[in-house]
């Protein structure tokens, strides 16, 4: 909030608007408090509405920002009534938000800009309409570049990934090469164990081919039609149905 530009001269303002020190005697020899209470009320209305004239460039105040810039000349409590009594008798505006009420001088006492000031207002709005419009351009095309930017690998990770589909290509063609010279390239323990794992599946297979026989041929005994016709129906492929042989060793093509 702006300050007065005499701030630290308020409290003596203060007391040269307000009434003398000594208190004044009516007719009958009594002090008339009455009229010094009166006169320090208009004097701390015309302070709180000289505080909001003069703050108009600086948007409104409240009761605390008033108390601030005049030094304490008035409690809070007080300015908040003068505040009020301004706003009631219509000369200032107020607003509450929440719990504190904001104050503001009007303006209709402001001098009204020309039409020709109005006109320059205009086309600077619009300048800067368009101004910012071009910022926000530039903002979503340098917002796309650095996403472009950051999606993409950093030269020490090109780097890292070169040294790796290098060291990766080494590995192929040396089995390439490997392959294309027509040597043996499977030792004579793998061929045992495989063989050997050959052998082992290949006599569970006989094994539960032997099983399957023995349940499948009393069922289809007595049955009319072929067991070949019965297994088809019911969903039952053989091995020789699947064009596979029992008795071939397909290790025979690498020996």
């Amino acid at each position: 909030m702006n300050s007065l530009p005499d701030s630290k001269k308020t409290p003596s303002r203060l007391r040269a608007m307000a009434p003398p020190s000594k208190r004044a005697k009516t007719s009958d020899g009594t002090f008339d408090v009455v009229s010094q209470l009166v006169s320090t009320v208009q004097v701390g209305i015309a302070l709180c509405y000289e505080r909001l004239k003069e703050s108009l460039t600086g948007g409104p105040d409240n009761k605390t920002d008033i108390c601030n810039n005049l030094h304490g000349a008035l409690t809070k409590p007080n300015i908040q009534k003068i505040l009020v009594q301004l706003q009631e008798r219509g000369e200032i505006h107020g607003k509450t938000y929440g719990k504190q009420t904001v104050f503001v001088a009007k303006q209709d006492d402001q001098e009204a800009p020309s039409a020709e000031e109005l006109t320059t207002m205009d086309q600077e709005i619009e300048r800067l309409k368009a101004e910012v419009a071009d910022h926000k351009d530039q903002q979503r095309q340098l917002s796309s570049t650095l996403g472009g930017l950051n999606s993409t690998l950093t030269t020490e990770q090109i780097k890292e990934r070169i040294d790796q589909l290098t060291k990766e290509n080494d590995e192929f063609e040396a089995r390439l090469a490997t392959l294309r010279s027509g040597d043996n390239v499977m030792s004579e323990a793998d061929k045992k164990r495989i063989e050997k794992a050959f052998d082992e599946n290949r006599k569970h297979w006989k094994k539960r081919k032997q099983m399957f026989k023995d349940i499948l041929d009393p069922i289809t005994e007595f049955m009319p039609g072929k067991p070949k016709d019965f297994m088809a129906e019911i969903g039952i492929e053989t091995d020789e149905d699947a064009g596979v042989d029992i008795k071939a060793n397909p290790l025979e093509a690498i020996q």
